[in-house]
Order: structure tokens, then C-alpha cells, then sequence
């Protein structure tokens, strides 16, 4: 599979530098507050009224969840795109560039036009950040920014429908200001818990803070304890409810690697076979059953979605870092998976693989945030590898230290008996060269751990 391309027009480094009006704001993706009352929506609110709303002048599917939320909008842009419509799609984190977040039919937006954007916002930045400073405010935030960012390059781009992805959360995400055509909540697993909650029932409630009155709602959360969170918030909004397993299904074919997917969604019936996904793992085909009731409900509120660009826009469908399979010497496979069940979701996409099957031996390179369950993602992943190199991740303050994991590992291998290598090299970079001079062609190397890690590994990591 060829590694999917970022398309850069010019270099990314300094990035930081360039854009210091957005790095130098509160970014709670390198550091981590506890509870849910450092995120307001007020500041969004006032922020696109100042440019005259620019999430209203597009329809917008939006999409929340724990698990594939990611790969969904993706899927959703690409199939839209497919259709001939302008679409554009903001997801997150970003590995090489932030301009990755929102791209426009696969395009990402131009570092002059992000510039431009963001001396837009200035002024409105700095009135607002005034009343931060009286105590009257809390600080607009990097994600705030860069929502706002989004949004209006989708405006001053016209497109013709626009895939939104909540970055945490959802009821309080800066996102939530949009007015949705459809909304998807994808499966639901513990993750954030410090800001979310720590039962399935809190984070599911979270999620559906996304959910608008009489806006259909497209749910792949399986989980019992979240679906009837789901359930009933969806019947207090009088929001139709479409889940999967209940109103959409999908069906594997292992021989060929294809499925089928088929359901009732909006009043429409329909059953579309022979389909296939990029992105390796039947999590990535219930993902992909979840894009596809999504484009069914938009479909029904008056969008042509023809089934043949359903079928050519999922299997052109890729997004870097999850389940990113790099068909290098030895073939490695990078994803995202920070918590166990993504964890969990990675180890059986693995074992779909023929690489994997036929591997003379497994290597595991990871790194692991401070806040996650670290003893639960090794647990997984420890009887699964012949070797397990620990690194951390330098961009981003909220790396473990490699011996804390290192000590979980070794403890997880002794109580499991058995012959794991566990190395411990703190620079990525150095673990990775490692990694490549002691492995064969014919062994087979995961990267896992942290979006973070991928995005400094990713770049050193040949196309083919």
C-alpha cells in the first residue's frame, strides 16, 4: 500500500516561528488540565461572530468519538469529494504540519493563506485577550484559534459541505459551535478520562454533547453502557438515531479482503457490496460502515450521493498514522493507538496482515503518554513482539519516561515467561535507526504509542 502524501508546497520547518500567534497560545494537547472546566465555548462564539460566522455558511457532518473519529471524516471526505463536491475536512492532531488539519478536497490549505488567516485574527485575538488579562475571560486557546482558522478557509474557499472532527470531548469542544447536517459519535472507550470522566457512561455523555435537535445521529458505539447514553440523549434532542449492529451492519470478506455494508438510514434502504478500505483491520471496516450511513443520512437531506463514488471515494481513503502500512524492508505499519482499545484494534489489524503472518521476527518501537494506561496497552502488546524497543517522544512535554515503561514491560514479560527483548533508547530518532540496522528484511516493525511519536518518526521512515 503507497504511503499517502502530504503534497507540502514549501518546507515545514520553523513552523513554530512562523506561526507564533498560534504556538504561543495554551495548547491542551501539551498540556493536559484536570476536569472539563478549563473548556468554555464563549470564546468561539465571540471569535466567529467577529467574521461573521463562518461555520454557517456550509452544511457539516460532524463527527466525535474515542475510536475512529479520524479515519470516519476521512472516509466521509473523501467520498464527498468524489462526488464533485468541494469538500473540506478538519481533523486532529497534525503530524508533519498544521496544515494538515484542514484540507480542501485533499489539499492542504496554503501556508500564505493560514498567514493571512491568522493576521485576520488578530486584532480580534488581542481585544479578546485583554479581557483574558482582566480576569474576565479565559485565554483563547490554540485549538480555538486553529478551529477558527478552519472554518473560515472552508468559507473562503466555498465549499460545498465541510467534515468537522471534534478534537475532545464534544459537548464543550470549539468545534461544537457548528450546526451539523448529520452527526456520528464512532465507538467509545475510555480516554481522557480526566477531562471526560471515568465511567463510559460520563465520556458517552460527553460525546453526545455534539448531538442537535431533529439532526439525524449516525452512532457506531457498541458499548451497551455508552449506546443508552446515546439512546437517551438523542430521544431528549428528538435527534433520529441510526446504530450500528441495529439500523446498519457490515460483513467481512476474508478471501479478498472487500466487504458489504447494508441498513435502513433516513428512510432509505440500501445494501452496497464489493467495498474496500485502505486502512487495514475490520475496526477500520466498522469505521467505514459508520462513513457510509453518515453520507445515507446526508444524502436524504437532499445531497446526490451516487453508490459508485461511495465505493471510489472509501477506497482512496487513507490517513497518515492509522494503520499505516509503509511496505519498506522490513514493512512497518504506524498508528496512533494510545489507549487499550485502539490498542487492542491495532494488535488484530496486525494479525490481518501478510506481512505479520510471515514475519521471521516482530518488532514493537513505542512510547507512551504520562496520563495513559500504560500497564493496559503493554499488557496487549507485550506477548505479541520478539523485541520491544522504548523510546519517548521529544516535541512534547507529556512523555513517560522509557523506565517507568520499561519497568512495566519487564514485569508484564516475567509474569507472561517469557523471552521478550526489552531495549530502552530515550531518542526516537536513535531507536529508530536501531531499529532499521538489527532488523531483516523479512521481520516485521510496529511504531505505536502516541500520535506524537509518529510524527517524529514518520519522516524518517522511507515510503517503500
Amino acid at each position: 500500500m503507497p504511503r499517502p502524501e502530504l503534497r507540502l508546497t514549501k518546507e515545514t520547518k520553523g513552523e513554530e516561528a512562523r506561526f507564533p500567534e498560534l504556538y504561543s497560545r495554551l495548547n491542551y494537547e501539551r498540556t493536559i488540565p484536570d476536569g472539563s472546566s478549563h473548556f468554555k465555548l464563549q470564546n468561539m462564539i465571540d471569535l466567529a461572530s467577529r467574521l461573521d460566522n463562518p461555520h454557517l455558511a456550509y452544511p457539516v457532518i460532524h463527527v466525535a468519538g474515542t475510536k475512529g473519529k479520524g479515519s470516519v471524516s476521512t472516509m466521509v471526505g473523501s467520498v464527498l469529494s468524489s462526488t464533485g463536491m468541494k469538500t473540506g475536512v478538519y481533523t486532529s492532531p497534525h503530524l508533519e504540519t498544521v496544515r494538515q488539519r484542514m484540507t480542501v478536497d485533499g489539499e492542504l490549505i496554503p501556508e500564505d493563506d493560514l498567514s493571512d488567516l491568522l493576521a485576520l485574527l488578530g486584532p480580534h485575538l488581542s481585544e479578546l485577550d485583554r479581557d483574558t488579562d482582566s480576569g474576565t475571560r479565559r485565554p483563547v486557546t490554540f485549538f480555538d484559534v486553529i478551529t477558527t482558522s478552519a472554518f473560515t478557509h472552508f468559507a473562503r474557499s466555498k465549499v460545498d459541505a465541510a467534515v468537522i472532527e471534534v478534537g475532545l470531548g464534544g459537548r464543550l469542544d470549539s468545534t461544537n459551535i457548528c450546526q451539523p447536517a448529520v452527526t456520528i459519535i464512532t465507538n467509545i472507550s475510555h480516554d481522557h478520562t480526566r477531562q471526560l470522566g471515568d465511567t463510559l457512561e460520563e465520556i458517552a455523555g460527553e460525546k453526545a454533547g455534539i448531538i442537535k435537535a431533529e439532526i439525524p445521529v449516525i452512532s457506531g458505539a457498541v458499548n451497551p453502557d455508552a449506546a443508552k447514553v446515546i439512546r437517551r440523549i438523542s430521544a431528549e434532542k428528538s435527534a433520529p438515531l441510526y446504530e450500528l449492529d441495529r439500523d446498519f451492519h457490515f460483513e467481512a470478506c476474508a478471501d479478498d479482503g472487500s466487504f458489504s455494508t447494508s441498513g435502513k438510514v433516513c428512510g432509505i434502504e440500501y445494501r452496497l457490496e464489493g467495498l474496500r478500505t485502505l486502512m487495514p483491520g475490520v475496526h477500520q471496516i466498522a469505521n467505514a460502515a459508520v462513513a457510509v450511513a453518515a453520507l445515507i443520512a446526508f444524502r436524504a437531506s437532499g445531497f446526490e450521493i451516487a453508490e459508485d463514488k461511495i465505493a471510489d471515494g472509501l477506497s482512496g481513503a487513507a490517513l497518515a498514522g492509522r494503520t499505516e502500512v509503509i511496505n519498506s524492508k522490513p514493512p512497518v505499519i504506524l498508528d496512533m493507538a494510545h489507549n487499550v482499545a485502539s490498542i487492542s484494534a491495532l494488535v488484530e489489524a496486525a494479525h490481518g496482515l501478510q506481512q505479520w503472518q510471515n514475519a521471521r521476527r516482530r518488532v514493537l518501537l513505542i512510547a507512551i503518554s504520562r496520563e495513559k494506561d500504560a500497564t493496559g496497552m503493554l499488557r496487549l502488546l507485550t506477548g505479541q513482539f520478539d523485541e520491544i524497543v522504548i523510546t519517548k517522544y521529544t516535541t512534547n512535554p507529556r512523555s513517560r519516561e522509557p523506565e517507568e515503561l520499561e519497568a512495566i514491560a519487564t514485569r508484564l514479560r516475567d509474569q507472561m515467561n517469557l523471552a521478550t527483548r526489552i531495549d530502552v533508547i530515550a531518542d526516537p530518532a536513535a531507536a529508530w535507526n536501531r531499529t532499521c540496522e538489527t532488523s531483516a528484511p523479512d521481520d516485521f516493525v510496529c511504531v505505536t504509542g502516541s500520535a506524537f511519536l509518529i510524527a517524529e518518526l514518520r519522516p524518517l521512515i522511507p515510503a517503500r
